[in-house]
């Protein structure tokens, strides 16, 4: 069927649709007469290529002849914005490709910080919104009471260091150092400065045979278990700052269960028997009138005296 078969047959034989565009990429005008449903021939209508593409080769028009539109030559393709030149300290993550319509991801390095839009679109005008990438900063540290702090001046920028430091007499409790990390934050919490010197140390079933106050750093104190106790651990220890270093501990030793190869101690004998220690609360045997305790030695001389 030829396409005068299309028109109704009350219509003039000179006249003709619309022309159809061959390819999504065109788009066809009439100077004005857009609205018009048929034309005569000699009738001249614009090829224009669509939003987004651009003409390569071809014509830019079509002529009604005959009855018939001439063939649309014109050759359209899409908009290429191309990579756009990164600003300092960027790269960009391009998935697709670079065509009319297509995203593109704007990365920063290390330490830096978008500024803009997260993403960019190549469109007619070509990539969509501007973006930066700034030097991250951390906010200007506070003083600390009895301490000195330190930074690069105006601000504190990524990876920059703080230092602190205590005045005279004063310990510095928790990190000399912080940075400015990537996230704008610091590393960890500033340090304090606390009075140097050790509270009194306390030791259980002990008394203090060395050492008194003021405890000051380097201070040293010694300790001694009291009688039926045994100690674990230094029986020193140093202040080291603010705190003591290992504390000794005292434990109770306890006699739990006596052997001897005689049944019979004869008054004012002497008997060596077996003995086993313990340490704990356990109660221990009794030996004539009195709870027998010993501290190094599995083996107890008993001497009995007759009452009599």
């Amino acid at each position: 069927m030829t396409q005068l078969n299309r028109y109704q047959r009350s219509r003039a034989e000179d006249e003709r649709e619309d022309p159809v565009a061959s390819s999504a990429a065109l788009f066809i005008h009439f100077n004005g007469e857009r609205l018009k449903n048929v034309f005569p021939d000699d009738s001249v209508a614009v090829v224009e290529c669509a939003k987004g593409y651009t003409r390569t080769e071809g014509s830019s028009s079509i002529t009604c002849l005959n009855g018939t539109w001439s063939t649309v030559e014109l050759t359209c393709q899409k908009i290429d914005c191309g990579v756009p030149t990164p600003s300092p300290h960027m790269k960009y993550r391009i998935e697709k490709g670079t065509l009319f319509g297509d995203f593109i991801q704007p990365v920063c390095d290390e330490g830096y910080d978008l500024e803009g839009s997260s993403f960019r679109q190549c469109l007619v005008s070509g990539w969509s919104g501007r973006v930066e990438c700034t030097l991250i900063t951390c906010e200007v540290p506070d003083q600390i009471e009895h301490g000195e702090v330190t930074f690069p001046k105006p601000v504190p920028k990524y990876n920059d260091s703080i230092e602190y430091s205590c005045h005279e007499d004063y310990i510095l409790v928790g990190n000399r150092t912080i940075r400015c990390d990537g996230n704008g934050e610091y590393s960890s919490l500033p340090p304090e400065c606390k009075a140097a010197g050790c509270e009194a140390p306390e030791v259980s079933f002990a008394h203090q045979t060395e050492g008194s106050p003021p405890y000051l750093p380097q201070s040293r104190v010694v300790f001694e278990c009291w009688t039926g106790y045994r100690m674990n651990g230094a029986a020193s220890a140093v202040c080291e700052g603010t705190h003591w270093s290992l504390l000794p501990e005292c434990a109770e030793v306890i006699i739990t269960k006596i052997k001897s190869s005689s049944t019979t101690i004869q008054a004012a004998s002497t008997t060596t028997i077996s003995v086993t220690e313990s340490h704990g609360s356990s109660e221990g045997q009794n030996i004539t009138d009195s709870q027998i305790l010993v501290d190094d030695f599995s083996v107890a001389v008993i001497v009995v005296v007759s009452s009599k």
